[in-house]
C-alpha cells in the first residue's frame, strides 16, 4: 500500500504545502503559520512580574514556601489571598534548596496591623543605632575592650538612619 493510498504524503510534499500556507498567510519562509491575537503584550518590556491587585485596607505581600515560613505569616495576622477559583495565589519564583520550583504565596494582613508591625520593627531599629552610637552593643565586648575594638566618633564614620 503506498503512502497516498494510506492518506499520507510525501515528507517533500507537505513541505512545499507548509510553504505555501506560510507564504499565503504572510509568514517568513521556513517559520510556521503568523497567529493572531486579540490583546499582545511585547515580550521584554519591563514589568513587575509579582504584580497583584491591592485590595483597598490591606496590605499584601509574597511569602516563599519555605519550611515553617506560611505558618509562621499566618501566626502573624495574614492571610492567604484565594483566585477566583477559591485556591491560594502562588507563583514560580526560582529553584527551592531541594532542586524543585520555589512558590510563593500572596498573603494579606489589615493595613492597621502592618503600620503597627512596622512601627515596631522602626523602635527596634532605633533602639539598635542608639546602643551603637554609644558604644552599647548587645553581646558585645564590655569595659576595656570596648574601647579596643570600637572606632572614635571622630574618625569620621557617620551612621544614616533613612530606611531604604
Amino acid at each position: 500500500m503506498s503512502d497516498e493510498t494510506r492518506g499520507r504524503v510525501p515528507l517533500n510534499e507537505a513541505a512545499r504545502s507548509r510553504a505555501a500556507q506560510n507564504v499565503a498567510s504572510g509568514a517568513a519562509p521556513g517559520v510556521g503559520p503568523v497567529r493572531r491575537v486579540a490583546s499582545r503584550r511585547p515580550f521584554g518590556l519591563r514589568e513587575q512580574k509579582l504584580a497583584y491587585p491591592d485590595r483597598e485596607g490591606y496590605h499584601r505581600h509574597w511569602f516563599n514556601d519555605e519550611p515553617g515560613r506560611i505558618a509562621r505569616a499566618g501566626d502573624a495576622g495574614y492571610k492567604q489571598v484565594l483566585d477566583e477559583s477559591g485556591k491560594p495565589v502562588s507563583m514560580t519564583v526560582g529553584v527551592a534548596r531541594g532542586g524543585g520550583a520555589q512558590i510563593a504565596y500572596l498573603m494579606e494582613i489589615p493595613a492597621e496591623w502592618y503600620r503597627e508591625d512596622m512601627a515596631a520593627q522602626e523602635s527596634g531599629h532605633r533602639e539598635l543605632m542608639d546602643q551603637i552610637r554609644e558604644g552599647r552593643v548587645p553581646g558585645g565586648p564590655t569595659g576595656a575592650d570596648r574601647q579596643a575594638q570600637y572606632v572614635p566618633r571622630d574618625v569620621g564614620i557617620s551612621i544614616r538612619e533613612e530606611r531604604r
